[in-house]
C-alpha cells in the first residue's frame, strides 16, 4: 500500500508539473487601452517645420532620429508609374535612456524600437497634412508585455511626445481606436549555434549573411541600429548581452499595395518600417529574434481588403522561413528573459 501511494503521489506531481504552463504559453489578455494611435491633422504643408522639430526639438527630449526616410511616395512613382500620395514620411525614433535599461527586464520592448513618427499628405487633399503614432499602450499590448513596471515605465516615458508636438506644431488632435488583435503579433526566432572560437567574428559572418539574404528575397533594410553600443550614450547598460542590433525592414511593393495605390492606407505607414531586434546574452549559444508580424498591423487597422490580408499572411510566413534557413527555431510569444 506504501508502494502504492507513492506511486500515485508521483504521477500526481507528474500531471501537475505538465499542467504549469510554462512563461510565453500563457494566452496574454491585453489591457483596456483601446486607442491604437494618435493623429493631428493640419490645413497646410508643415514639412520643412515638421522635419526640424523631429530631428532637433525632440533630440533634446531624448528622442533620437535613426534613418529618415522622406517622400517615400517619389520611390513609389518611380517603381510603379503613380502614387496617391503627395508625400510619405518615415521618422523613426529610438529613445536610449527610457529603452535600453527595459531591454534588461523585456527585449521584446525593442520590435517597437525605433518607432515611426509618420507624416503623409495625399494629392486629394493636398491641403491637409497629417502626422501620427502609435500609442504606447498599444505598442505594448501587441507586443503582449504584461509587466507592470516596464508597462508603466515605457507609457511614462513616451506619453510626453504629444505634449511636445502639441506646443511646437499645434494641429487638430484625434485617435484612432484598435479594431482588434491577430492570433499572433509576434514572431518569435531562436537560432542555436556552437560556441566558437571567436564570438565577433561569428557574429560578423552572422550578420554579413543576414543582411544580404534579406536584400536577395526583395527586402530593403531601411535602419539598422547598435542598442548595446549606442551613439547617444557612453554607458554600456546592456552588460549581459554579447550584441543587441535593431533593424528597420521594408518591403517595397508591400508598402506600396498597403500605404498607396488602390485601397491605399497610408495611416498603416505608423507600423513602418518593421522593427525587427536580435540579439546574443551572454553565456548563450543562440540568437534571439523577434519582430510584430504583418498581421498585427491588419488587425488592429481593422483591414478587411482580401489582397492586402493575403499580402500580410504570406510576408508574415516568409520572413519566418527566411529565419529558419539560419537554423532558427520558432517559440512561443513571452517574456524571452524567462522562458524555460
Amino acid at each position: 500500500m506504501k508502494l502504492l501511494n507513492t506511486l500515485l503521489l508521483s504521477a500526481l506531481l507528474n500531471l501537475t508539473a505538465q499542467a504549469t504552463p510554462m512563461e510565453g504559453d500563457v494566452k496574454f489578455t491585453p489591457s483596456d487601452n483601446k486607442t491604437l494611435a494618435i493623429v493631428y491633422t493640419y490645413d497646410e504643408k508643415i514639412d520643412d517645420k515638421f522635419n526640424n522639430f523631429v530631428k532637433k526639438d525632440l533630440e533634446k527630449k531624448g528622442f533620437f532620429l535613426n534613418d529618415p526616410h522622406h517622400n517615400v511616395n517619389i520611390v513609389y512613382e518611380q517603381n510603379f508609374g503613380t502614387t496617391v500620395l503627395d508625400t510619405l514620411n518615415f521618422n523613426s525614433l529610438f529613445a536610449d535612456a527610457l529603452v535600453r535599461p527595459l531591454i534588461n527586464k523585456d527585449p521584446r520592448i525593442a520590435a517597437f524600437s525605433p518607432f515611426n513618427i509618420l507624416m503623409y499628405r495625399t494629392k486629394a487633399n493636398m491641403g491637409e497634412t497629417v502626422v501620427a503614432h502609435l500609442t504606447p499602450e498599444a505598442m505594448l499590448d501587441i507586443l503582449e508585455i504584461s509587466d507592470p513596471e516596464v508597462r508603466a515605465t515605457f507609457i511614462k516615458g513616451i506619453t510626453p511626445l504629444d505634449a511636445e508636438i502639441t506646443s511646437a506644431l499645434g494641429g487638430k488632435k484625434t485617435t484612432v481606436a484598435i479594431k482588434g488583435y491577430a492570433k499572433d503579433t509576434m514572431m518569435n526566432i531562436e537560432i542555436p549555434f556552437e560556441e566558437p572560437e571567436d564570438i565577433d567574428d561569428y557574429l560578423d559572418e552572422f550578420q554579413e549573411k543576414f543582411e544580404a539574404t534579406f536584400q536577395e528575397k526583395g527586402y530593403i533594410i531601411a535602419g539598422y541600429y547598435n542598442v548595446k553600443d549606442s551613439f547617444n550614450s557612453e554607458e554600456d547598460i546592456l552588460e549581459d548581452y554579447t550584441m543587441f542590433w535593431s533593424y528597420d525592414l521594408c518591403h517595397i511593393p508591400f508598402s506600396y499595395k498597403i500605404f498607396d495605390g488602390e485601397n491605399a492606407k497610408p495611416l498603416a505607414g505608423m507600423f513602418a518600417p518593421c522593427s525587427m531586434y536580435v540579439y546574443v546574452r551572454e553565456g548563450e549559444n543562440k540568437i534571439v529574434i523577434g519582430m510584430p508580424t504583418l498581421n498585427a498591423w491588419g488587425a488592429a487597422l481593422g483591414i478587411t481588403n482580401k489582397g492586402q490580408l493575403e499580402m500580410m499572411d504570406n510576408l508574415d510566413k516568409e520572413i519566418t522561413e527566411i529565419l529558419k534557413s539560419f537554423g532558427g527555431i520558432e517559440v512561443p510569444n513571452g517574456n524571452p528573459l524567462l522562458r524555460k
